[in-house]
């Protein structure tokens, strides 16, 4: 299982909302109930506090239920504040492990429910909160101060709650963003990759006209040599529309060990291992073209988020027993006093697009005890011509 960022930070949040519930629960405890002789309603409120907390925390396991947790806390307060009517406390104010909990609630349901039903639970939780103080222990200024202080406590979760909202929602369209980057650049390679085989339909068709002027079959042969022209140009044009004037194609033409080492670019960082007979391998030019992109986006990630990486090493090797090709690039440049970075990055999410459109699979994340890992594999065909060494680096 990876590590990231986010599992320290989310069990430190846990135990801090732990500690903070706990600590409140106990000095509810010992100010209100125990200098009272067990007093029924204020044995009440602390119950309120506990069950209250324990909702709040199991929002955590049980996201999907956050606004039935959210509106049972509320309920629960509710009720509390109607006991409070009935009941004369024996000491002034209180509440606050139930009101702490609630303004976790709230926070919970501005991040994750629908907006219609957040601004439903926000409104009906800042009510309880406002009501609470003044039914459980009557109108004076030292309850109303309460019920600003509680109120303002209500206001920033409701705040964090959108910042995280807002977060998670810029996120998404950054990476619907990045898979439709990624997918307008596999339809720009389109034109490339289609065009070279419908130029070799037309090209023999065309020899087998020649061969056989004169037959029977020659009209036919025109027909099939004027769809294909047609064909082509319609790609052609349908590609142009998709791509930018200043874009030049980004398909690579050359062989697959011409195509690594261009990615490398001579990099004397880079450690280089291309298993024997790789420049014998039969693979398709959208394999080729995937290998040059993973190969590149992967060095840039270890140029850019472990620049002091001492060893970086790219490996390329066909797995025989799984018909497929293995692009491997790792580094030891994690080091272990910075926070774990989660592999979730964009690059990484256009990759992934790409190698899923060839039915493989992108592993990325921590290798051995300091060191960052990107694995691509990516399937061979059963039969196929391999592509032959036509030049070093990627045609534009």
């Amino acid at each position: 299982m990876r590590r990231t960022a986010e599992g320290p930070l989310r069990r430190g949040l846990v135990i801090a909302e732990i500690v903070i519930l706990a600590a409140l629960n106990l000095e509810l405890f010992v100010r209100k109930i125990l200098p009272h002789g067990l007093p029924l309603a204020e044995l009440g409120f602390f119950t309120a506090g506990l069950v209250a907390g324990g909702l709040a925390l199991l929002r955590r396991r049980y996201p999907g239920r956050t606004a039935v947790l959210t509106t049972s806390a509320i309920a629960l307060s509710l009720v509390c504040s109607l006991v409070g009517l009935l009941a004369v406390p024996s000491a002034a104010l209180g509440g606050d492990p139930e009101v702490f909990a609630l303004a976790l609630l709230a926070g919970a349901s501005c991040h994750r429910l629908p907006t219609p039903q957040a601004a439903g639970l926000v409104a009906l939780g800042g009510a309880a909160i406002a009501v609470a103080p003044l039914a459980r222990y009557g109108v004076g200024l030292l309850t109303l101060v309460t019920v600003v202080l509680w109120l303002i406590l209500w206001g920033c979760s409701v705040v964090v709650g959108l910042i995280l909202r807002d977060g998670d929602t810029r996120r998404e369209a950054a990476l619907a963003a990045a898979r439709n980057r990624e997918r307008l650049d596999l339809a720009r390679e389109l034109h490339d990759l289609v065009a070279h085989h419908i130029t070799g339909v037309v090209v023999r068709t065309q020899a087998a006209g020649v061969v056989l002027a004169g037959g029977p079959e020659q009209e036919l042969l025109q027909e099939i040599e004027h769809a294909g022209a047609e064909a082509l140009a319609a790609v052609r044009r349908l590609v142009m529309m998709l791509r930018s004037p200043e874009e030049a194609p980004s398909f690579t033409t050359g062989g697959l060990v011409e195509t690594v080492e261009a990615a490398v670019d001579g990099d004397t960082a880079v450690t280089l291992e291309l298993a024997p007979g790789l420049a014998e391998l039969a693979v398709t030019p959208e394999t080729v073209s995937t290998v040059h992109r993973v190969v590149l986006e992967a060095l840039t990630n270890v140029r850019k988020h472990a620049p002091e990486a001492r060893q970086i090493v790219v490996d390329v090797a066909p797995a025989a027993a799984e018909r497929t090709l293995r692009v491997e690039v790792r580094n030891d440049g994690l080091r272990q006093t910075r926070a774990r970075r989660a592999p979730g990055g964009y690059g990484l999410v256009g990759m992934r697009e790409r190698i899923m459109a060839l039915e493989g699979r992108l592993t990325a994340g921590e290798h051995g005890a300091r060191g960052w890992r990107v694995l691509a594999e990516l399937p061979l065909p059963a039969v196929t011509q391999a592509i032959r060494p036509t030049g070093r680096g990627a045609a534009q």
